[in-house]
C-alpha cells in the first residue's frame, strides 16, 4: 500500500471520528493531512478535479443538516472532509505556482 493511500485513510478516519469525539489539535492534524494529499496525491492532470470537487463539498457541506436525526452529524463530517481538501488546495495551488515560476 503506497504512503498516499495510508494518508487519505487516515484522513478519512480522523474526519469521521471528529464528528463524533473532541480530539485536541485534530483540526491542526486534518491540514496537515490535506496537505500531504495535495502535494504527494494529486497528479498534474487531476488538479483542476480536485479544486472543483473542493468547492463543491465546501459548499454542499453545510445543507446535510437538515437530515433528520443524523444531519448534524453529516454536516460535521463533511466539514471535516472539506477542511482536509482546502488544505490540499492550498498545496495545489502552491504546486501550479511553481510549475509556472519555474517554466
Amino acid at each position: 500500500m503506497s504512503p498516499i493511500k495510508i494518508v487519505r485513510i487516515v484522513a478519512s478516519l480522523l474526519a469521521v471520528v471528529m464528528a463524533f469525539v473532541t480530539i485536541p489539535y485534530g483540526g491542526l492534524a486534518l491540514a496537515v493531512l490535506g496537505l500531504a494529499i495535495g502535494f504527494m496525491g494529486v497528479s498534474e492532470d487531476r488538479r483542476v478535479l480536485f479544486l472543483v470537487m473542493t468547492a463543491a463539498v465546501t459548499v454542499s457541506a453545510g445543507s446535510l443538516g437538515v437530515v433528520p436525526a443524523v444531519g448534524g452529524y453529516l454536516t460535521a463530517i463533511f466539514t471535516n472532509v472539506a477542511a482536509v481538501l482546502q488544505a490540499g488546495s492550498l498545496a495545489v495551488f502552491l504546486m501550479i505556482a511553481k510549475d509556472r515560476i519555474s517554466e
